[in-house]
């Protein structure tokens, strides 16, 4: 059985690293540039996500998570708290897997990933067929990194009808998910 880029990296092989590189720094860099808005930034961003997975690596306890998972995750974190910081709002702590709770038993596995990625175009109708609220406040959320309570005050609504209105539309795409990972005949 051949080693995971993880197992790898934990040894700290550079190909590994450069290959992984290779491979996801293009994606990473294009959420991380529409989040933070600055390409100089967002490359900055990127590269400190691959530098703490070079360290990381080794005591990584959830190895059969999806590496690229992990990174889009890290990745947004980062960006956001980058945003944050400019706002002068008070930094985000990094996400860290509980080692008596499998905090990141949610990021999908590899071979979901692999789904997803041949389901894409059925991910941005599922995304597109958000009501427009529930999409303008999904997208302050993960791009912009906003609070409830900014977006709130973004869309001049009340931060109560804000909450609702994110808690509906990460029920609706948690439904639809399960549907596209389930199957190919998904009716969406």
């Amino acid at each position: 059985m051949a080693k995971t880029f993880l197992a790898r990296i934990a040894e700290h092989d550079e190909a590994a690293l450069g290959e992984l590189y290779d491979r996801y720094a293009p994606v990473l860099l294009g959420m991380v540039s529409r989040i933070l808005g600055d390409r100089s930034a967002a490359q900055q961003v990127v590269e400190d996500v691959f530098v703490r997975l070079w360290h990381e690596a080794p005591h990584d306890p959830h190895q059969d998570a999806s590496v690229a998972a992990w990174l889009a995750v890290m990745a947004r974190h980062a960006a956001v708290g980058r945003r944050r910081a400019e706002r002068k709002l008070p930094p985000l702590a990094w996400p860290q897997p509980d080692p008596l709770q499998n905090s990141f038993a949610w990021l999908p596995r590899p071979e979901e990933l692999g789904r997803l990625e041949e389901r894409r175009e059925l991910l941005r109708k599922v995304v597109n067929q958000l009501p427009k609220p529930q999409r303008k406040a999904m997208e302050l959320a993960v791009f912009g990194g906003h609070t409830e309570a900014e977006i709130a005050a973004k869309l001049g609504e009340p931060l109560g009808r804000v909450q609702a209105t994110l808690r509906a539309g990460m029920r609706f795409l948690r439904h639809r998910l399960r549907a596209i990972l389930g199957t190919w005949a998904v009716n969406i």
